[in-house]
């Protein structure tokens, strides 16, 4: 009897910590989506000339969250369209390009494929920033934090308000 309470106990702690770290995770996702809209109001693009401001996601880890957070909802003036990819070649204009999930090397096309063409990239990628992506978000001490690439963003004609950049760690890299 011993046994099976010692089993039973077992089995519902780990299932308690395997449900708290799924909800984290959850959580993290569905902040990473709110973030990015937020993100855009601290920005300035040269060439908005769109009637729409286009969220593209690219290869989409984070679930329905960018469609139902987003739904019906404004930045600078203009209604928010969500747009999903797994193929850079189907990328057209967009604002923002969230890249969700990418090897190296198929980061270092999409970074070369959209070069000069005025889109805020962002990504919770390891070292996004540093290798030539503008805003990636990274979580430290349960908390998400900002690196910006501000060369990347000057070259893309993204002006980034310095209200963004005080809350941010400015970092150097990637593509001259």
């Amino acid at each position: 009897m011993k046994k099976i309470i010692f089993i039973f106990i077992f089995i519902f702690i780990f299932i308690s910590i395997f449900y708290n770290n799924l909800y984290a995770y959850e959580v993290e996702d569905k902040l990473k989506s709110i973030i990015v809209g937020k993100i855009a109001k601290f920005i300035n693009w040269e060439n908005s000339d769109s009637n729409e401001f286009i969220i593209t996601v690219y290869k989409n880890q984070l679930g329905n969250y960018f469609n139902s957070i987003h739904k019906g909802k404004k930045i600078n003036d203009k209604k928010i369209r969500i747009k999903y990819i797994n193929n850079i070649e189907n990328l057209k204009f967009t604002n923002i390009l969230y890249i969700s999930k990418a090897t190296s090397s198929e980061l270092s096309s999409i970074l070369n494929y959209i070069h000069e063409k005025n889109i805020l990239t962002i990504s919770d990628l390891r070292g996004f920033a540093q290798k030539g992506g503008i805003i990636q978000i990274y979580s430290l001490s349960q908390k998400l934090k900002l690196n910006i690439n501000l060369k990347k963003a000057k070259k893309e004609n993204i002006k980034i308000k310095a209200s963004l950049l005080r809350m941010a760690n400015i970092v150097e890299g990637g593509r001259p």
